[in-house]
């Protein structure tokens, strides 16, 4: 321990900066709002937590179709308090955007629409049909692009089992 604190003794002061922003999430400066919460989350709000994007729509059938499904998952693993399901809304009007959340999601942190980080999310992730369920890791990175067959599974069996592996795989 010695050794450590002195190597960090070493280190320029700045350096300690840049290692704190590198270990923020990388959806860290994307503004996130949540039911209940006035103005938007911190930036600090998704560290150390699992991540699963949501991409859907109140418009898309197939999202209506699955929505209750994730709701059912999230509504099994949330009593663990690490993962957060952020929506990432492709309606084509903030009306019909809010009034989806109000009546079918649970206060999920969501992109307020018209933000531009909805197409540049929607383009990293590849994400060219919805719904789509992508889990990330602190970097960004997808570790499960299969998220939804997994949350499909889960339902039917074990949906702690399934998050557990996930919380491994993210290093949680």
């Amino acid at each position: 321990m010695r050794i450590v604190g002195s190597l960090v003794r070493l280190l320029p002061r700045n350096s300690w900066n840049l290692q704190a922003e590198r270990l923020a999430h990388a959806l860290a400066k994307v503004p996130l709002k949540k039911r209940g919460v006035d103005g938007f989350l911190p930036e600090n709000y998704l560290d150390n937590k699992a991540v699963l994007l949501y991409f859907s729509a109140g418009w898309c059938g197939s999202c209506k179709f699955l929505t209750p499904k994730v709701k059912k998952f999230y509504d099994a693993v949330k009593d663990d308090k690490t993962l957060e399901i952020v929506w990432i809304s492709k309606d084509k009007e903030a009306d019909h955007q809010i009034e989806y959340y109000e009546k079918n999601l649970p206060a999920w942190p969501y992109v307020p629409f018209g933000d531009e980080n909805i197409m540049k999310l929607t383009k990293q992730y590849k994400t060219e049909v919805i719904p789509a369920l992508k889990l990330i890791n602190a970097n960004g990175d997808v570790v499960n692009d299969r998220a939804r067959a997994d949350i499909e599974a889960a339902i039917k069996a074990n949906p702690m089992d399934t998050y557990q592996k996930w919380k491994k795989l993210l290093g949680l």
